[in-house]
């Protein structure tokens, strides 16, 4: 589960999703879809971190699968046969703590503590950008809330300015209503992806990477070490 964080990637990636949305609320403009098209990408963009979000869940339940089959085998037949059978060519969170630990010394706590919360660090950075992701949606229906009330009192403005005009004041309120359905919309749909759907597969997610760190703890002290002459390490 190695994934570095890169923040210019971040960055880049975030600018290029709120220009993506700025040019289709300017296709949307010039269509006369504002509200469809702006709620549309609204809902791409968040399908698309929904997908991400779930992803990150799925590959923390296989690693808890993997490293649990692993403290199984090491429990039944003992460490130094979990390290020379086939595990060790895609090694599990656990396999690789267990290395650590008998290299480092397994009265050295230290040294185990330390690799722990170098794997929470390592294990939460997808979790991180998922859950900085949130807040993209957030902004995304803002931005949508922002173009829709612009577009409503630009009509109101355009139809008070001559009320004999009865066409013109009649296309004004149509144009006022679309501009409050796109400000409604887009903030429905940024705040039920970023606030009811991602959000809650990066709870869970957080969650559940909390008690699988707390399990492998008491899988590690579970755990009877080798003397390292035995192994030849």
């Amino acid at each position: 589960m190695n994934e570095s964080f890169n923040p210019t990637t971040e960055m880049w990636r975030w600018f290029l999703m709120v220009a993506g949305f700025v040019l289709a609320a300017v296709l949307g403009i010039s269509l006369d879809q504002t509200a469809v098209v702006m709620t549309g990408q609204i809902i791409v963009v968040g399908l698309c971190l929904l997908l991400r979000a779930s992803h990150n869940l799925r590959r923390l339940v296989n690693e808890r699968e993997s490293s649990h089959n692993d403290f199984r085998h090491a429990s039944s037949h003992g460490v130094c046969s979990l390290w020379s059978s086939d595990a060790a060519q895609q090694p599990s969170v656990f396999f690789k703590l267990t290395k650590f630990v008998h290299r480092h010394g397994s009265a050295n706590s230290e040294a185990s503590d330390a690799w722990i919360r170098h794997l929470r660090t390592q294990l939460q950075v997808p979790l991180q950008a998922s859950q900085g992701a949130c807040s993209l949606l957030f902004v995304l229906g803002m931005i949508g809330t922002l173009i829709g009330l612009a577009i409503t009192f630009a009509a109101i403005s355009s139809g008070m300015s001559d009320t004999t005009d009865v066409e013109a004041v009649t296309a004004s309120l149509q144009s006022a209503i679309r501009g409050l359905s796109t400000a409604f919309m887009t903030t429905l749909a940024g705040a039920f992806f970023g606030g009811v759907l991602v959000s809650r597969v990066n709870l869970i997610t957080s969650r559940y990477l909390n008690e699988f760190l707390a399990i492998l703890e008491l899988w590690l002290r579970a755990t009877d070490f080798p003397p390292k002459s035995e192994d030849g390490q």
